[in-house]
């Protein structure tokens, strides 16, 4: 793999927004030559078709969380303790790996749940890649996917359906050194909105997440962004 600009990341996430946004919009004729050749320059940056390939696949589903890769394995990721003196050029290798890498998760995942969750009994949406299905509002819950920024928890899934052994892997973070939020997390057409690909039988932890912690961690959220500023 060659060393990614990370403008190619940033200038396809932008690109991306843009068509997703129409789709919403229900436009039915849109010109996509911007959105591939922005792929294109994104993909041909490795080195292996099987790598390119990989990453067109992901990249092209509305679901992919770009814009939480974005912020915490890109936007971000020179904040992190050992990555902070490290070049533009050191840091782009670094986030290009970790896009892969996302990548053949959430493909793994999809891949899974496309037979697990053939009515919605998993995900509590059916996933068909359709804007048309809108994300199932549940209490308070605003999907800013905050509450899924964690580098794994105890894998005890609940429900009826036998999870696939490496998705036990996968939440407890086992499954990749370059994970800052839940693989399961999935983003609703480039929207910032995000939920939960395993709603209806995520792990134990999850569900005793209530509002009073969400509430918190919106605060230091906040305080966060104003530190930033000043």
């Amino acid at each position: 793999m060659s060393i990614t600009p990370l403008n190619h990341l940033f200038y396809f996430c932008q690109i991306n927004r843009s068509r997703r946004e129409q789709e919403i919009q229900g436009k039915s004729e849109l010109d996509l030559s911007g959105w591939y050749e922005a792929l294109d320059s994104l993909v041909s940056c490795y080195q292996l078709q099987t790598e390119r390939q990989l990453l067109i696949e992901a990249l092209s589903d509305p679901y992919f969380p770009f814009t939480k890769l974005e912020k915490l394995n890109v936007q971000e990721l020179g904040r992190e303790p050992g990555l902070n003196d490290l070049s533009e050029e050191s840091l782009a290798r670094i986030a290009a790996e970790h896009l892969l890498e996302w990548a053949k998760i959430f493909q793994s995942i999809r891949l899974a749940l496309r037979s697990l969750n053939k009515d919605g009994q998993v995900s509590s949406m059916r996933l068909k890649g359709s804007p048309e299905e809108t994300i199932p509002q549940t209490g308070s819950c605003n999907h800013c996917g905050c509450c899924c920024e964690i580098r794994g928890g105890p894998a005890e899934f609940t429900g009826s359906i036998e999870p696939p052994s490496e998705w036990l892997m996968y939440f407890r973070g086992d499954g990749s050194g370059y994970q800052r939020f839940c693989p399961f997390l999935f983003e609703y057409f480039a929207t910032g909105k995000f939920f939960c690909s395993i709603y209806l039988i995520k792990p134990q932890c999850c569900w005793e997440f209530d509002r009073e912690e969400c509430d918190f961690l919106q605060k230091d959220v906040v305080r966060e962004r104003a530190e930033r500023v000043h």
